[in-house]
């Protein structure tokens, strides 16, 4: 019974002292223009948005929802080029589904297709994870967005804005990720 009992606890103490992943040998990858330089292809695009407006009642402002939208893409036939430079470029379709919840009256749906051909420069933050489009043709990529997954084969960028005109506050969240060829 001792014998099965040294078993036993040799086994129990080999299992986790010899189940580790980590490689101490392992360089992480690095966000840099060379390690993200490649062509991708969409794999999810995903933008919610939030249309609020601000009216005084009785000297204080309130503020409510106006309308909420998702839009989801679908069916990507997308290039999506990153260049050891610093230049993107980017062109293709995809079927984008949009459902439109307006505060009074019936929720819509819409489902296009979206052809688009960009192209410009982007700079990348890799103390922040962030990067920076500046497009000089086409608006799909623009302004900056929070790296959130970068390894050998994903990028996942997400970006939240607000945009306000007079009184009315629309924030819009968008997030896409890409698959490298």
């Amino acid at each position: 019974m001792k014998l099965l009992k040294f078993i036993f606890f040799s086994s129990f103490i080999m299992l986790f002292t010899n189940c580790s992943d980590d490689n101490p040998d392992a360089t992480p990858f690095i966000l840099s223009n060379e390690n993200i330089a490649g062509t991708y292809n969409i794999s999810e695009l995903n933008i919610k948005t939030k249309v609020t407006s601000t009216t005084d009642v009785a000297g204080v402002p309130v503020p409510f929802t106006v309308a909420t939208s998702i839009s989801n893409g679908d069916i990507f036939q997308f290039a999506f080029v990153l260049n050891f430079d610093g230049t993107f470029s980017a062109s293709g379709q995809f079927v984008i589904k949009t459902e439109v919840t307006p505060a009074t009256g019936d929720v819509f749906t819409n489902e296009e297709i979206l052809n688009n051909t960009n192209s410009g420069t982007y700079t990348l933050n890799s103390e922040n994870a962030k990067i920076t489009f500046v497009s000089s043709i086409g608006d799909f990529l623009e302004g900056t967005y929070n790296i959130l997954t970068f390894n050998e084969t994903v990028v996942s960028l997400n970006q939240e804005m607000e945009e306000e005109v007079d009184a009315i506050t629309t924030e819009i969240n968008t997030n896409i990720s890409f698959i490298r060829e």
